[in-house]
């Protein structure tokens, strides 16, 4: 991770360097029934993708002229779009330097033009894209208001957003009745298929790892709508199905396949009938949007923009956390764990274990 200055200088933004944090395991969208799930809520249809979707629906006349594509990381979100005819050409933009070096090195003779760019300060100029694509980019952006019109800016009038991504809790801090179903959902798996170490996101690890996971999540519909007109949103799920599949190796290669589809069934059903009765929330969702270029001129907005300098200025002067809630755990957890350095080694593992249930049961 690095630091780098905020556009106005006085906060500091968190982004990542490189892919260490990125591409690793497996998540649950690698497994093709996964996929259908998603497709089915997406789009009504298990065997049509919303990229299938998007391009059947917005380009009977032929692909987008100019697309942007938002953290594009290893570039694969941006042939794909090139490669259905979605869109004829395309720039994009990330961080990490590996990540363009990976995404140029595989352009192939696609007109792509790649730049390197923080997305909390990137300038993305005015009225050149006809299309912005946004594939589990936006929940990693810390300012998200200040995206949101900076995309509304970039877009010509009448443009399309589309978008695929994570649109849950914060940093992915799950309520407690929201865990609750979770845990009473892998306890019913099969033990050969249970996930062994389901643990609740933990906050001070996220913080380490990478700050910019789901940093703001929960506010990137809400930041959009105040510079877009929202036309469809399509929740994906995941409520359920996200954590019990996502780094569970069982699913992936250590149990027979004949047994996994059938608990594989069971907890997508699951996650589409809690998710049906508002018992967790979607993770998830398709949504697509039109600029509202009105929205860049008025001055009434403008004290969104002041909230979320201020809240940022909070975050940095209190290791990166968003409520006083949050920071007590932060200071907690990093107390307790300094306290570890000096116990004999039985007593430290001792120690680790019981800070992992700590952690577990009271969020340390």
């Amino acid at each position: 991770m690095k630091g780098s200055e905020e556009p106005d200088g006085e906060v500091i933004s968190s982004v990542p360097t490189d892919s260490g944090v990125y591409y690793t395991s497996h998540y649950w969208n690698d497994l093709p029934r996964v996929v259908a799930y998603i497709s089915e809520n997406c789009t009504g249809d298990p065997t049509k993708s919303w990229q299938s979707d998007f391009l059947e629906r917005f380009c009977p006349d032929g692909p987008f002229a100019h697309g942007l594509f938002a953290n594009c990381g290893n570039g694969w979100a941006e042939r794909d779009f090139i490669d259905r005819g979605i869109v004829r050409k395309a720039t994009a933009f990330d961080y990490a330097h590996d990540l363009l070096d990976q995404a140029e090195r595989e352009r192939g003779d696609r007109d792509i033009t790649y730049f390197q760019a923080d997305a909390n300060r990137v300038d993305l100029g005015t009225d050149l894209y006809d299309l912005v694509v946004n594939v589990g980019a936006l929940h990693h952006v810390q300012y998200i208001n200040r995206m949101a019109a900076q995309l509304c800016r970039a877009m010509v009038e009448g443009g399309t957003l589309v978008s695929y991504d994570y649109v849950g809790p914060g940093r992915n801090q799950y309520s407690r009745a929201h865990w609750r179903q979770v845990r009473a959902a892998n306890r019913a798996l099969p033990a050969p298929l249970r996930k062994d170490r389901l643990r609740q996101p933990h906050l001070p690890t996220m913080l380490v790892s990478d700050p910019t996971e789901a940093i703001h999540a929960d506010l990137v519909l809400d930041s959009l709508s105040r510079f877009f007109t929202m036309t469809e949103v399509h929740q994906a799920g995941g409520g359920i199905a996200y954590e019990l599949l996502t780094h569970n190796p069982k699913f992936f290669g250590e149990v027979p396949d004949g047994e996994v589809a059938a608990e594989l069934d069971v907890i997508l059903a699951q996650d589409r009938r809690l998710g049906a009765a508002g018992k967790v929330p979607s993770l998830f969702a398709y949504y697509i949007a039109r600029p509202n270029k009105a929205a860049l001129g008025d001055a009434s907005l403008d004290v969104f923009q002041a909230a979320e300098d201020a809240r940022e200025r909070w975050a940095a002067r209190h290791r990166g956390t968003y409520t006083f809630a949050q920071y007590f755990q932060v200071q907690a957890n990093r107390a307790f764990f300094a306290g570890l350095r000096w116990l004999p080694p039985r007593l430290h593992r001792w120690g680790l274990r019981l800070g992992e249930r700590l952690s577990e049961r009271f969020g340390l």
